[in-house]
């Protein structure tokens, strides 16, 4: 009895043998093969029929070698228009004023270069999906035109919250009586689809409003200095404009700021600061701030410019 069941555990063990001996001759025969030819689909993948898409800057961005392509195309363009100005960006305005009073002449490459990027934004805007769902009823440029003029004939008050309690009533709602629903949704449907570009797209347009009368303004499309510095003053000194820019991303919420004390402070130097706006204090934790954000493409002119501004005020002291 005790033969039979050890014959019996034998042969179980020996099949078990010849079976395992069996998978790992197949495994050995079939294994390579199948591995070389998932290898080669992942290599060199078969096009699709059919004629090849255009090439998008979203898909320019996922190839690892052209990573770079269009930031580095984009800086090279608005370092020329930093040559063209003929005055670093903090003295932009104050350049256009000079000129103006003198009666020279500034080079035209630079007010049509400004002009045309601006014009190009929105075309480059109306071909968007996102735009077209708003229903504007007219291109993005007219409508921005509507909106210019709206905001410029009833600018918000920059400074007195401390003094005059309504004021502050009237800077925290300021954006929803001024503007409507579709206006406002306009503005902030650029500024989440626009996020790769918003360095440039803000740099572009406070070049535009800085042109002052270096520049024709035809249409009077543009808003005056005043009209700007009040609504620099209102995003840094009011409790409405400071609460819109922290519900924004905090890119935009730097670069608004950075643009902003700019415009104050080259009121300051014009004597145009009218409100008394120190924008001293603002200086030292915006420049900190942006030294957080290395992906931004000009954190160092950022960096620079305040720091010459920094040194205009101590030096003043």
């Amino acid at each position: 009895m005790k033969k039979n069941v050890k014959g019996r555990i034998w042969w179980l063990v020996l099949a078990v043998v010849i079976l395992a001996a069996l998978g790992y001759y197949w495994y050995t025969r079939t294994g390579p093969e199948t591995k070389e030819v998932l290898v080669a689909k992942e290599v060199s993948p078969v096009p699709a029929a059919g004629p090849r898409e255009p090439v998008t800057e979203k898909d320019v961005r996922k190839e690892g070698s052209d990573v770079k392509t269009f930031p580095i195309d984009k800086a090279e363009r608005s370092h020329q228009l930093e040559k063209n100005a003929g005055a670093p960006i903090e003295h932009l305005f104050e350049a256009g004023k000079e000129v103006s009073d003198q009666k020279t002449t500034v080079s035209e490459d630079y007010c049509t270069q400004v002009e045309q990027r601006v014009a190009d934004f929105f075309h480059y805007l109306d071909k968007k999906d996102y735009i077209r769902q708003l229903s504007l009823e007219t291109d993005t440029y007219t409508y921005f035109k509507q909106i210019i003029k709206r905001l410029a004939a009833s600018p918000p008050v920059p400074a007195g919250e401390g003094i005059n309690p309504m004021v502050m009533v009237k800077n925290i709602f300021y954006f929803s009586r001024t503007l409507d629903r579709k206006d406002l949704r306009l503005f902030k449907e650029v500024a989440s689809n626009e996020q790769d570009t918003l360095e440039f797209n803000l740099e572009m347009f406070y070049r535009w409003f800085m042109l002052g009368k270096r520049c024709p303004n035809q249409g009077k499309v543009r808003p005056t200095f005043e009209e700007m510095y009040r609504y620099a003053g209102f995003f840094l000194n009011s409790t409405g404009g400071r609460a819109y820019l922290f519900r924004r991303s905090a890119t935009f919420r730097l670069l608004g700021s950075y643009y902003c004390l700019l415009i104050v402070y080259q009121a300051d130097r014009l004597g145009k600061n009218r409100y008394g706006i120190n924008v001293f204090p603002y200086i030292k934790p915006l420049r900190k701030e942006l030294s957080r954000y290395p992906d931004l493409e000009f954190q160092n002119e950022y960096i620079n410019t305040l720091t010459r501004i920094e040194n205009y005020y101590l030096q003043r002291r």
